[in-house]
């Protein structure tokens, strides 16, 4: 961190040239640039090809002036011409000049600040000292902030093009973990580098400088900044947990592979080995049966041959047998009733009240009952009062009574299931969307069919005659 303090007399806006050319570092002292003069004072040689290193973009100024009267305080037209280091008039609508409440509270003080420049008057020297300190750490936080998000680009880079040269997945698993030991110490440098910069209530308990700080880390936008590069952070470190679990599918396809070759080699050598000692066994005891002056292959030992071969095509028939259930058994898997289907069963039979099928093709196209003449004396027992089938929605209503006749609308099967007791009971609201199921009392009588299958079902309690 470098910081130049001058005593400039004069008004402030004869001020407003001076500061423009120190924000571009565009001053010599005795000749000399200010960068050049900044390395020689902190002991900074020049780099490879003689240049002295330049300033970083990070800066920030401080204009103090001291006020004993409120009417010697600067007029918001002076504050804007120093904040904007231009001597032009405004629109204060159209201005982010930020006032800290705290450093405004007196009529003799004020503090106004925007991004590169803060102006303060009025105020003790304590209070300038501290502020020097906050726009310092402000300063390095915004610093730190860019470093960060560079060497972020610089890790998405090489996460982008991790295959290039990349031979297998070992490679690119080594590189992968380098980027995510990165990104963990970048995310450590975030939080106690920039974020933690942020509260300076805590070393510096006083009122105005706490609401300096605040403002100014607003101001120059470190806060937002350190979110959104903290969401980079996250997400980067997402993908490549994400391209870590891929490469170790791949690795453990790969010792899959080297386990089926190493299997099938043992098995095949034990297999020959153990026919091979079996065979060498027979011929090597000391018994009537075995003829040494017989060949091997003579036919006078056809049943030792007939009994190894039996032996394997049992273990060739046990291998089929336990590959042919274990593919039965995935079959059945497969076919397994859903859990939809058996809880829609059991809401027909629990609820008696609605059935909810989705279905691939619509059920052929049945009769539905006739409605009843409100005037007639005698209803059939179970007849509907109306039912309303359209594209797309259905409604009905009725007595409580057995299983009527399906209404096919669209996709949607829906069947109406009415109670045949001869008392009144209440009836519910079931309410199914997305394959979940909530019930609830309702005071009306009508079935809603819904896009997207989403459907809910009323009906009001009513006395059988």
């Amino acid at each position: 961190m470098v910081a130049l303090t001058m005593d400039v007399p004069g008004t402030l806006i004869e001020a407003i040239p001076l500061l423009e050319d120190l924000y571009y570092a565009a001053i010599t002292c005795a000749g000399l640039p200010l960068e050049q003069l900044a390395a020689e004072k902190i002991g900074c040689g020049p780099n490879g090809d003689g240049a002295v290193s330049g300033f970083l973009p990070e800066r920030h100024q401080l204009v103090f002036r001291s006020v004993d009267t409120p009417e010697q305080a600067p007029d918001d037209d002076t504050v804007q011409r120093v904040i904007y280091r231009t001597d032009l008039p405004y629109r204060p609508e159209h201005s982010s000049i930020r006032y800290p409440a705290e450093l405004n509270r007196r009529p003799t003080t004020i503090g106004a600040l925007g991004p590169y420049v803060s102006l303060l008057c009025g105020h003790q020297n304590y209070i300038e000292n501290c502020i020097l300190l906050s726009a310092v750490q402000a300063v390095a936080s915004a610093a730190h902030l860019r470093e960060i998000r560079a060497v972020a680009y610089t890790y998405v880079h090489r996460f982008r093009h991790r295959a290039t040269g990349q031979g297998d997945a070992h490679e690119r698993r080594t590189t992968l973990e380098d980027i995510s030991d990165g990104l963990s110490q970048l995310e450590v440098e975030l939080s106690y580098s920039v974020e933690a910069g942020a509260e300076i209530g805590m070393l510096v308990p006083a009122l105005r400088v706490e609401s300096f700080h605040q403002e100014l880390f607003a101001a120059i936008g470190v806060t937002e900044r350190a979110a959104t590069i903290g969401q980079m952070l996250n997400r980067l470190g997402n993908a490549i947990a994400a391209e870590l679990t891929s490469v170790e599918s791949m690795e453990q396809r790969a010792a899959d592979r080297r386990r089926v070759r190493t299997v099938v080699a043992v098995t095949f050598v034990t297999t020959v080995s153990g026919t091979l000692g079996l065979l060498f066994g027979f011929f090597g005891i000391n018994a009537s049966q075995v003829d040494q002056n017989r060949s091997m292959f003579d036919d006078h030992y056809t049943p030792i041959y007939a009994l190894i071969a039996t032996i394997l095509l049992c273990a060739l028939a046990i291998f089929t047998g336990m590959r042919l259930q274990e593919r039965w058994e995935e079959r059945r898997d497969r076919g397994r009733t859903r859990t939809w289907e058996s809880t829609r069963r059991l809401l027909a039979r629990e609820a008696g009240a609605v059935i909810l099928a989705p279905t691939t093709t619509p059920p052929p196209p049945q009769h539905l009952p006739g409605s009843r003449d409100p005037e007639a004396g005698t209803h059939p027992p179970h007849a509907s009062r109306s039912v309303d089938a359209t594209d797309g929605h259905a409604s009905f209503s009725g007595r409580a009574g057995r299983l009527l006749s399906p209404v096919t609308t669209g996709s949607v099967h829906v069947a109406l299931s009415r109670c045949s007791t001869g008392r009144s009971r209440p009836l519910h609201c079931w309410a199914i969307s997305s394959g979940k199921c909530s019930q609830a009392s309702v005071s009306s009588a009508s079935v809603v069919l819904v896009k997207d299958m989403c459907l809910t079902y009323e009906r009001s309690t009513e006395r059988d005659p």
